[in-house]
C-alpha cells in the first residue's frame, strides 16, 4: 500500500468514524428513553433512525466502492493494518480501533435496548392477564361487600 492509498484509507475512515460517533451518541440515548419510557421520544425518533442507517449505508456502499478501485476489496483491517506504510500505521490502527469500538458499542446498547424492551412487555403482560381483582369494600355497618351492584342508582349502568 502507498502512503497516498494509506491517507485516502485514513481520510475516509476518519469520515466514518464521525458517523459512527455520532449514531453511538444516538443509540445511548435511545438506550436512557426507552429506560424512561418516553414513547414520545421514541415515535419521533424514528426519521432520525432511519437517516443514521441510510446515510451508514451509503458511508458503506463508498467504502466498497473506494477500497474497490483503491485495489483493496475484500481486505480486514488487519490486513489494511500491516500492508499500510510504517509512519502511517499508528493512525490507521487508531481508526481501525476506534471504529470496532463504536460497532461493538452499537451492536451491545441495542442488544441491551431489546432486552429492556421485551422485559417490559413481559411485566405488562403479566399485568394484563391478572385476574380482574374484587375490591372489597364495607357497608355502612361493617358487613364486607365483594359484589358491586352497578346497575341503576345515582350513575345508571356502568
Amino acid at each position: 500500500m502507498t502512503i497516498e492509498t494509506a491517507k485516502e484509507v485514513i481520510a475516509f475512515m476518519e469520515k466514518y468514524n464521525k458517523h459512527f460517533e455520532a449514531l453511538s451518541a444516538f443509540v445511548s440515548e435511545k438506550r436512557a428513553k426507552v429506560i424512561a419510557d418516553e414513547l414520545t421520544w421514541l415515535l419521533d425518533s424514528l426519521t432520525t433512525e432511519q437517516k443514521f442507517i441510510m446515510e451508514g449505508n451509503d458511508l458503506e456502499a463508498k467504502r466498497l466502492a473506494l477500497f474497490e478501485k483503491l485495489g483493496l476489496a475484500g481486505k480486514k483491517a488487519r490486513e489494511l493494518i500491516t500492508e499500510c506504510p510504517e509512519e502511517l500505521k499508528n493512525k490507521l490502527t487508531l481508526e481501525c480501533s476506534a471504529m470496532e469500538k463504536h460497532v461493538g458499542f452499537i451492536k451491545s446498547t441495542n442488544a441491551d435496548i431489546i432486552d429492556i424492551i421485551e422485559r417490559k412487555l413481559a411485566v405488562q403482560e403479566k399485568i394484563a392477564n391478572k385476574p380482574r381483582s374484587t375490591a372489597s369494600t364495607y357497608t355502612g355497618k361493617g358487613v364486607k361487600v365483594t359484589k358491586h351492584n352497578t346497575s341503576g342508582g345515582f350513575f345508571g349502568e356502568v
